[in-house]
Parts: structure tokens; sequence; C-alpha cells
């Protein structure tokens, strides 16, 4: 109401602030909405007894007393809430007029052009009608009764005797001399084995027990190991988490 009408606080009248309420309330279903009307009965509170604060005489000193005081901090933290209101009142209009003028637009599903030209080149070594014959069969020997689940227990690698692994071929090497990653995870048995031989190299690099060189991205990766590292600590549990 003083928003809408422009009126300083003292300029409302009590009788008006009160029929605004009565009026509001009718409205209402207090059994299902008592809640919206005790938090309406609470503002119209605020608002009279501010009012009253503001309209009863101070002392010869100019001063208020302490009740008088909180009725008016009550008074400004209730026009705060009101400003706020406004303010995401108003922006919330102006997201429907947006959204409304068709503001969204797809992002379109290309990638840039300068990331595009380090992608290495799409090696296809299926033709279509090998993944139509590969669905054939995992569609025929898919179980009726129930969902297969054994895909979701991987067994786990051993990430210590993993790093053991690539430790021992990398010393092997002769001294100044270079291995392929490609080369030191021929023999992987798994997906899982080749992360857990790329963690140890990490892990090794990390104390400047070896070194690698890679001419560009997706380019063969080379580790050597760095002579006079005779000690270090291998890869665990403990380094992946």
């Amino acid at each position: 109401m003083i928003a809408n009408r422009r009126l300083a606080l003292t300029e409302v009248s009590l009788s008006a602030i009160t029929e605004e309420f009565l009026t509001y309330v009718r409205t209402l279903d207090i059994g299902r909405n008592m809640d919206e009307a005790s938090a309406f009965l609470d503002v119209a509170s605020v608002l009279i007894e501010a009012k009253s604060a503001a309209l009863l005489p101070s002392d010869d000193n100019g001063a208020r007393d302490e009740r008088s005081m909180e009725a008016l901090r009550e008074r400004d933290l209730l026009f705060a809430r009101l400003v706020q209101y406004h303010a995401f009142k108003q922006a919330a209009c102006d997201f429907r007029v947006r959204m409304q003028g068709n503001a969204c637009h797809p992002h379109p599903g290309i990638t840039d052009p300068a990331f595009t030209a380090m992608l290495p080149q799409l090696v296809r070594t299926l033709s279509p009608q090998e993944l139509a014959r590969l669905a054939a069969t995992a569609l025929t020997n898919a179980p009726l009764e129930h969902v297969a689940t054994h895909q979701l227990h991987v067994p786990l690698v051993d990430l210590h005797e993993q790093s053991a692994l690539v430790r021992d071929r990398l010393r092997a090497l002769p001294a100044g001399e270079g291995m392929a990653f490609a080369v030191l995870c021929k023999d992987a048995h798994s997906t899982l084995e080749v992360v857990a031989r790329f963690f140890a190299v990490l892990v090794f690099f990390k104390q400047g027990a070896v070194q690698y060189r890679q001419s560009g991205p997706f380019e063969p990766l080379y580790v050597r190991w760095m002579p006079g590292r005779d000690t270090v600590e291998l890869a665990s549990q403990e380094d992946m988490a």
C-alpha cells in the first residue's frame, strides 16, 4: 500500500491499514491459508506500531524510548524486504518477457576449428554390417527374465603390482633409452591395467624417477627411467584416493 500510493509511513491512515487488512483476510480460507494470514497480520502490526512510534512525541531532548526505536527498526527492515520483493518481481517479469521473446538459442553442436585440427583422424575398423551383427548378437543373447549385472562388478587392479612391473621394465632398459607407453602396455589384459600403468608413470614422474617425451597431442608417449633413482615408492590405493 505504501509503495503503490507513494506515501510516507506517517501519512498512511491507521484506519486504512486496518481496513485493507480486513478486506484481504476476508478473501482467504483461514483453514488453508493460516500461514499467509499470520504473515500478513505480522506485517500490518509492524506498520501500525511503527506509525504509532513515529507519531508519538519524543522527550525534551528529542530522544525516543527503546520500544519506539525497536518499532522504527522493524519498519526499516520491512521496507528493506519490500525493496527486495520489488527487485525480484521486476527480475521475474524481465525473465518472462525474454523467454516469450525467444531469447533462448540452442548451441550448435560443432567443435571449434582450432581444436578440430588437433584431433586424430577417425579410423573405422568395422563396417555397418559388422556393427549390425554385433547388435543382433547382443540382443539375441540378452536374458529375458533378469537384467545382467556382471558388467558392473569390474575386477580390481593391484596398483602396487602394476607399478612394480612398470618400474622393472623401465629400469631394465639401457641407460638413456626410453620405451613407448604403447609397448609398456602391450600385454595389458584390460583397460584398467592400462590406466593403472599410466597412473604408475604419473606417480614416478612426481617423484622425479622418470622422464617422458611426446612430440604433440595424441602422438606416441615415450618414458625412460632416470639414472640413479633406485629407490622409489610404488603406487598404491592411497595415491589413487
